[in-house]
């Protein structure tokens, strides 16, 4: 009798640990990969605001949009340089319309007032703190 309860802790601790470092630490598949970047090209495009990313990404200034995936159709986008609340309300709904679409099932936005990036020579980078200005979590509806 104890054999088998050590035997069904054993079982449910292992489902457990397994269940919060899926949830955690995910690694994200193709499907989260591709919902991000469907979401962000349909923002980007609705919005059409941002510069280009090689552009930004050898000066890290400019208006840009990172896009991360998440667990399930979940991304987070790192939006820099949208400092108006007018902006980012417009960026707001434009993820929102777009979710569907997308097959996304909610998006993180973060604002940041600029990217803090040390360029160094040989090709190293560093980034520093930055300024949040604004997180939304967007829904459909």
């Amino acid at each position: 009798m104890i054999k088998h309860v050590i035997r069904g802790v054993a079982l449910v601790g292992a489902c457990v640990l397994s269940f919060l470092l899926w949830t955690a630490f995910h690694i994200p598949n193709t499907q989260d990969i591709a919902i991000a970047n469907a979401l962000a090209d349909e923002v980007m495009a609705q919005d059409g605001q941002f510069h280009p990313r090689p552009e930004v990404n050898k000066t890290s200034q400019g208006k840009v949009l990172y896009a991360h995936p998440g667990p399930g159709g979940t991304p987070t986008f790192v939006i820099y340089e949208v400092t108006d609340p007018a902006e980012r309300a417009r960026i707001v709904a434009a993820t929102r319309q777009a979710l569907g679409k997308a097959h996304a099932t909610s998006a993180t936005l973060k604002f940041y007032e600029r990217q803090n990036v040390t360029h160094f020579e040989g090709g190293g980078i560093r980034r520093g703190p930055e300024h949040l200005l604004e997180t939304d979590v967007v829904t459909a509806g």
